[in-house]
């Protein structure tokens, strides 16, 4: 059982790596670690990254207005899906002011321990909120645009999230 469902898995991925690669044929990704070295993860060449003095870490499309934002957690115990989500929740209704329930999480199953994700709205932006775990460490990913976050700004998140490691 255990056998299928990494095949399965690695066969979602490579659909979906696929799929990236077909829209998004002309980007070159490269790799980036934090000094917290908390991940890796890949981001296409022509976005400019920022990473400030407290970690967190900005990547953004000049062109289309599509800004990644990257904080990392280390946290005492292994987080679950719930943990995660009200911790994001808490996060975002003080800096925000904006209220979310439970119901308006996803959880997807993925090579991460927890990956949850926020489709909401505020401060005249587009937002996708992603919180990801793997063992005791937690990662938190915001992308956000003034205009509609488009099906290959998705695929290229999810591509991103994908393809990072949690160390």
């Amino acid at each position: 059982m255990k056998k299928l469902k990494l095949i399965i898995s690695v066969f979602l991925v490579c659909i979906q790596t696929a799929s990236f690669a077909q829209n998004n044929d002309q980007k070159i990704m490269k790799s980036f670690v934090p000094k917290t070295n908390a991940y890796d993860i890949y981001y296409p060449n022509e976005y400019k990254l920022f990473e400030r003095e407290d970690g967190i870490v900005s990547i953004t499309d000049s062109i289309s207005g599509l800004n990644f934002t990257i904080s990392s957690y280390s946290r005492k115990k292994k987080p679950n899906d719930l943990d995660v989500i009200n911790l994001l929740n808490s996060f975002i209704n003080d800096s925000y002011n904006k209220q979310h329930k439970i119901e308006d999480w996803n959880s997807y199953k993925s090579k991460f321990d927890c990956l949850v994700e926020l489709k909401t709205n505020f401060e005249n932006s587009n937002w996708i909120w992603y919180g990801i775990t793997s063992k005791k460490s937690l990662v938190v990913i915001s992308i956000n645009k003034e205009t509609e976050i488009s099906e290959d700004d998705i695929n290229l998140a999810m591509f991103m999230i994908d393809n990072m490691i949690i160390n």
